[in-house]
């Protein structure tokens, strides 16, 4: 009895590491030029990139001021008046990334001509204009809160390192003045309504408590007169950088040339399938078809 013919496996089509080498090598010349061609456009465009620069400060929120005592308190919270406290972290983190602060910053160190010097730029309002220079700030300060330090990083980046400082120390100073004017403006606001209501009591204890409550308004107005370390003390003043942050020419050149190494091999690899592609199209014709011309002979 026959034996049944057993399925031959053919393994000619597996593909292993060897035909992956030997792919790569038979079009080494085109990876080569692809990885040549992309680090040489790489490293010609980082070289035309403008250096930028960046200036640190470092700030800490104003300490925790001593609990009044619960009558005086008592009585604030009565007139809705809120007693005195200190700024924290959040309250100075969105005053840095807030329009109103960056606005003053334009308009006060007349930032214009600076920000967009050798730009030809025509702006068809001055709200247009102001919203350019607001856009433009919002990129070049960036704001840092670290929770577990307590602690705010502001970095300033620019073309020219001492623009860079400068930013950063505007930040700061609009920073100081902003909080030091609304607390002023606040404190004698309860004030001036405290000493209004004193004319509207006979109670000597009501009076006393007012009393303290104005001295506080004003100690808290004097305080903010002063401006140092009222909301915020400056741990790292911002310094000019002497060395650039961007562009890092040498990483994009190593990074472009791993990139450009997988696009060369994967291409090679999609050019090889494509001309095997291409070779089983045109090659042979069908035997049964040769096999019936030569039999008709």
């Amino acid at each position: 009895m026959a034996q049944m013919d057993e399925p031959v496996c053919d393994n000619s089509d597996e593909i292993n590491l060897l035909d992956y080498l030997k792919v790569i090598w038979k079009n080494k010349i085109f990876v080569t030029a692809v990885v040549v061609v992309v680090v040489a456009a790489t490293t010609a465009v980082s070289l035309f990139m403008t250096p930028i620069y960046e200036a640190k400060a470092v700030i800490s929120p104003a300490t925790a001021k001593p609990a009044e005592p619960s009558g005086i308190t008592a009585i604030a919270s009565q007139f809705g008046i809120a007693s005195p406290a200190s700024s924290n972290m959040s309250e100075i983190t969105n005053l840095l990334k807030s329009n109103i602060l960056r606005e003053r910053i334009l308009t006060k160190y007349s930032l214009f001509p600076v920000l967009f010097s050798g730009e030809p730029v025509k702006w068809k309002s001055e709200e247009e204009k102001m919203w350019a220079g607001i856009r433009f700030l919002e990129t070049a300060i960036r704001v840092n809160p670290v929770q577990k330090d307590n602690m705010i990083q502001i970095t300033a980046d620019f073309k020219d390192p001492r623009v860079a400082r400068d930013l950063a120390g505007y930040a700061l100073a609009e920073l100081t003045e902003y909080m030091s004017s609304e607390a002023r403006r606040v404190a004698e606001t309860n004030k001036k309504y405290l000493e209004s209501q004193l004319d509207k009591t006979a109670d000597p204890f009501i009076k006393a408590k007012l009393y303290s409550l104005i001295a506080q308004q004003i100690e808290t107005s004097m305080m903010a007169e002063v401006k140092e370390n009222f909301a915020f003390k400056i741990v790292d003043p911002p310094r000019v950088p002497d060395k650039k942050v961007r562009p890092k020419r040498m990483q994009m050149v190593m990074i472009s040339f791993f990139v450009s190494l997988f696009l060369g091999i994967f291409a090679a690899f999609g050019k090889e399938y494509v001309a095997k592609a291409r070779l089983s199209k045109t090659g042979p014709s069908d035997p049964t078809s040769s096999n019936a011309t030569v039999q008709t002979m």
